[in-house]
Parts: structure tokens; sequence; C-alpha cells
């Protein structure tokens, strides 16, 4: 062993019973300061990192099915002539009750869904603590019910796939 340091024993020994924490410490800290932005608050990220859905396979089975691309394509139509009628007046009259919600909040819970997180998730094409991670960033509006389950309006996951880019190519 002619290159080599030889191996002094007690020295080893020794070695190995010095305190060197503050020393493993500083030299981590350092490390940490060199590769990682400084962590302010609860979450480091503050843009939208999170994988992309996954997108249906188009090889074996078409991406939206006929009859509902053409119920989406009709619509708006639809909806127009329905938005037409201002009143519940004639209507009222063959109910002895009054109505639980008005006309706009009818068209409104119909239009606007409010969605479960399973029903968000299957939407988005992720996983629920996905979506989870997206409201605790405050990255996905949602509400929650008085039994603290989180509840999402359709339209709150549509704008958020506008804003951060999550519509599919193609």
């Amino acid at each position: 062993m002619a290159g080599s340091k030889q191996l002094d024993p007690l020295a080893y020994i020794e070695n190995a019973f010095l305190d060197r924490r503050a020393e493993r410490e500083e030299k981590r800290a350092k490390a940490a300061a060199r590769t990682k932005p400084e962590i302010k608050g609860r979450f480091r990220k503050t843009k939208l990192s999170a994988p992309r859905p996954r997108m249906a396979g188009t090889s074996t089975r078409q991406v939206m099915d006929p009859k509902l691309k053409e119920l989406i394509e009709n619509l708006p139509r639809n909806l127009e002539f329905l938005a037409k009628f201002y009143d519940d007046e004639v209507t009222s009259r063959y109910y002895s009750h009054k109505f639980k919600e008005t006309r706009y909040d009818l068209m409104r819970r119909l239009l606007d869904p409010e969605l479960t997180l399973e029903e968000v998730s299957r939407l988005l094409g992720v996983c629920p603590a996905t979506v989870r991670r997206y409201t605790n960033r405050g990255w996905l509006e949602h509400h929650r019910t008085k039994g603290k389950q989180r509840r999402f309006r359709l339209s709150a996951v549509a704008k958020h796939v506008e804003e951060h880019g999550r519509l599919p190519e193609g």
C-alpha cells in the first residue's frame, strides 16, 4: 500500500466519539441554501406544477361521445330560448305551495352544478389528492359543506382549466 493513507485505529475510534453535529448542520444549511429557495409559509411552490390530466386514448375509443358533442353544440341555443321566459306566474297557479327556489336559482343549479371531490377528480383526470392539493394552494375555488366536505362549482373547474392551461391538445 505504497500510495494510500495508513489507518490509525486510535484516531479512527477517537474521531467517532467527537461531537460534530454543529459542523454537519452548518454543512447541510449551506447545501440547502444553494439548492432550495427560501420556504415561506406552508408551501414553497407558487405556480401550478402538477401533472397534466390524462387524455382518453384516441386510438381505441373516441374522446367525446357524439351524443354529448351534439348536446354541447345545441345547449347555448336551447338555454337562450328557456331564459326568455322570465317568471313562474303561469306555473305557480297549478301548485298550492311556493317554489323552493327562484327560476334564476333553478337555472343556476342546473347549468352550474355543485360537484363533489370525486366528480372533479374524474373531470380533471387526476387523483383526489391532487384536487385537494389544488384547493389547499388556492388554485381551485371551492367551498365547504357543514360537514367540512369540499364542494366545487362546474364554472370554477372550467375557470381552473382555462387559467392553468389544462385544455387537452388537439
